[in-house]
């Protein structure tokens, strides 16, 4: 990660980039700091200093944050049942705030572990997880944040009441997402702390999120942008549709402002179908690219129905939804591309921090886009799932990422993340995170630094220990690499089985090697490494019965391929020559 610069005056849980708040008269002459926020206080008649001085840096005491909240509150304090205090009676000062606040039930009393006796302790001092709870009792604080604070995990008493404080934007934590619940609380802080509660215009701009959703085996990412416009880039599978929308309403969402479908296979596109059915879209970025599916269709008939308006993704395209933050499409295909190559990607900057959202896009596209644009990110959704068809070396030579974000599902069928890539990103020093192991991820950045609210993925961090190398094997003779003389011998559109058969002398290696659905426009590449012997014949299977049994069967995808009321097939060559169509 890029080294973190940090003011050196403390920044607290709270930061320092506030938005503009109307300037109010000096009060105490020791208020150097947040003095807009204490002069609000004090003109509200909640806080009260001594002889002209706020001293802002005493730790609050439990008596002071009790009058201050019920100061605000304006809560006659007559009423209120006896507690049984054995330090606190009647008469005495501060008895009837405290009773009151105990009735309200956002403090309570202590007991002495020797006597049982319950006293209040009214100047003894809050720490910052005490503080989560009294705040989140007395205003009804909920909500649920996206990334657990280190030291507050969840379990932690004060887990709960940590996470309505972030939720509602009146904490954001110390640098490395930290809390430091045990820490006593200032009254400058407590005062920040009741001054965003009560008015928004004190609370910090938003920083830049990017939420990677965990989906299962898919896609789907939410950006949250500082001026409060939002983007949901796909949506997983189908059923994962209710999980989406039940994430975007816990983190506030309640309409959108753009869908972006980067490509309409069902692993992106189908939880966006529940999004479009109970949720508010304005506008939707497609790829272009159609499909067969149910799935596609019903995204089309919703669509419709709803008076969605639908632009066809350009490359090279800047998309206006921030003025902090510039959204960039680097890559979305044409007519003559399949789908994962004709995948939206789009590279979002915002300062000196980059992410770089990849889809489903392959090595081919990788290719393009570092010859064409700027590819520079500190963080990288890797593309494809961690497939090895994607994440080239040369690609990650350009991007230079800190950090990987895997989006993918524990034990899927199709091997992801592939070693090679993970091996890859490893050997860069890049950082992977992983959907699988964390759940949804959050990225958040000011534009300078960014946090990670997740764990490193815990076998990226082992992969490389404790490695012996592998002795070297004894070489065998390289295949063939030339053009071999390979036919389509067959097309079973029902069973979803395309037969290719070498009618050669010669084994050929089919690293390169691609067979296209004409009419689907989806390609099949063939894995790095397979030789097709002589004379045998290798069966390309798709669809529900979809397998894998090597040297005689190759595993493309679960989607059905073929159209069933007439198709046709190519078969090209490394080189790009078209070798045989039927």
């Amino acid at each position: 990660m890029k080294n973190k610069v940090y003011l050196l005056l403390i920044t607290l849980i709270i930061g320092i980039n506030l938005p503009a708040q109307p300037t109010l008269a000096k009060v105490f002459s020791d208020v150097t700091q947040y003095e807009n926020e204490v002069g609000f206080l004090t003109g509200r008649e909640i806080i009260k200093g001594y002889n002209n001085q706020f001293r802002p840096l005493d730790p609050i005491k439990r008596i002071q944050a009790v009058q201050m909240i019920l100061r605000e509150k304006q809560v006659a304090l007559t009423g209120a049942p006896n507690p049984g205090l054995s330090d606190m009676k009647p008469g005495e000062y501060g008895y009837e705030e405290v009773a009151k606040a105990i009735e309200m039930g956002f403090i309570g009393g202590k007991t002495d572990p020797k006597t049982g006796k319950k006293y209040f302790d009214p100047y003894g001092t809050l720490t910052r997880a005490q503080m989560s709870k009294v705040l989140s009792i007395a205003y009804g604080l909920s909500g649920v944040y996206p990334g657990d604070f280190k030291d507050v995990p969840k379990g932690n008493w004060a887990h709960g009441y940590v996470e309505a404080l972030a939720k509602n934007n009146i904490t954001t934590g110390y640098p490395g997402n930290l809390f430091k619940p045990n820490q006593p609380l200032t009254r400058q802080h407590f005062a920040v702390f009741m001054a965003r509660m009560l008015n928004d215009e004190f609370k910090p701009l938003p920083d830049f999120q990017v939420h990677f959703l965990d989906v299962g085996q898919g896609d789907s990412i939410l950006v949250l942008f500082p001026d409060g416009k939002n983007m949901l880039v796909d949506g997983g599978k189908r059923e994962m549709g209710d999980t989406v929308v039940k994430y975007l309403k816990e983190q506030g969402v309640n309409s959108i402002d753009l869908v972006v479908s980067t490509h309409p296979d069902a692993d992106h596109l189908g939880g966006l179908i529940d999004v479009l059915e109970k949720m508010p879209v304005k506008a939707i970025l497609d790829s272009g690219k159609t499909h067969t599916t149910i799935v596609y269709s019903d995204y089309l008939r919703l669509i419709k129905e709803k008076g969605i308006g639908v632009s066809i993704a350009k490359e090279g395209q800047v998309l206006n939804l921030d003025k902090r933050v510039k959204v960039e499409v680097l890559n979305s295909g044409d007519i003559n591309e399949d789908l994962n190559e004709a995948s939206i990607v789009l590279k979002l900057s915002m300062g000196t921090i980059d992410f770089l959202l990849t889809g489903d896009a392959g090595t081919k596209e990788e290719t393009h886009m570092y010859q064409t644009y700027n590819v520079e990110a500190e963080i990288l959704k890797a593309g494809h799932h961690g497939s090895n068809t994607s994440t080239s070396a040369l690609f990650l030579d350009e991007v230079k990422p800190k950090v990987a974000i895997l989006s993918y599902g524990l034990n899927n069928s199709y091997g992801h993340p592939h070693k090679e890539v993970v091996d890859r990103l490893l050997q860069w020093g890049t950082t992977i995170f992983s959907t699988a192991q964390s759940g949804t991820i959050l990225v958040k950045t000011n534009g300078k630094t960014y946090d990670v609210l997740a764990s490193p993925w815990e076998y990226a961090e082992k992969a490389n220990e404790g490695n012996k190398p592998e002795p070297t094997p004894k070489p065998t003779p390289s295949p063939s690499m030339e053009t071999g003389n390979l036919k389509i011998t067959a097309l079973d559109f029902e069973k979803e089985i395309a037969f290719i058969k070498n009618m050669g002398t010669n084994d050929v290696k089919m690293t390169g090697w691609k067979l296209v659905s004409v009419n689907g426009n989806q390609t099949f590449n063939f894995p790095d490494g397979f030789v097709l012997k002589a004379g045998q014949t290798v069966l390309i299977t798709s669809g529900p019965n979809a397998a894998e049994k090597l040297p005689s069967k190759l595993f493309w995808t679960e989607k059905n391929i073929w159209n069933n009321s007439g198709d046709s097939a190519k078969l090209y060559d490394p080189f790009g020559k078209l070798i045989h169509a039927k």
